[in-house]
């Protein structure tokens, strides 16, 4: 069996695509920056604004976290005063008489 001269070669034929690939990647990437920078600048945002926001976001979120769970383990708590001693009775009198 011979080997075909593609698996013989080492060196990938779109070699210089890559390139020109990456390259066309970069400009674009480059003229989308430009755009939204501008478009930001009109806008006056900046790129603290937007962090400040995020962090403000994220704080709020978890001040509302915290009221939640506080507002549920309240219910839970004033709900377990009554279930968990009806349940202990419940279940030591019920083996009593399973026995």
């Amino acid at each position: 069996m011979s080997e075909s001269p593609e698996t013989l070669d080492h060196e990938p034929a779109n070699k210089g695509r890559d390139f020109g690939s990456i390259r066309a990647t970069v400009i674009k990437l480059f003229l989308a920056s430009l755009l939204v920078g501008f478009i930001m600048h009109w806008l006056d945002i900046t790129p603290v604004g937007i962090l400040h926001a995020l962090t403000n976001n994220f704080e709020e979120l978890f001040s509302s976290v915290v009221n939640v769970v506080s507002w549920v383990l309240e219910f839970v708590l004033i709900g377990a005063v009554i279930v968990v001693p009806i349940w202990l009775l419940m279940h030591f009198f019920g083996k009593r008489k399973g026995n």
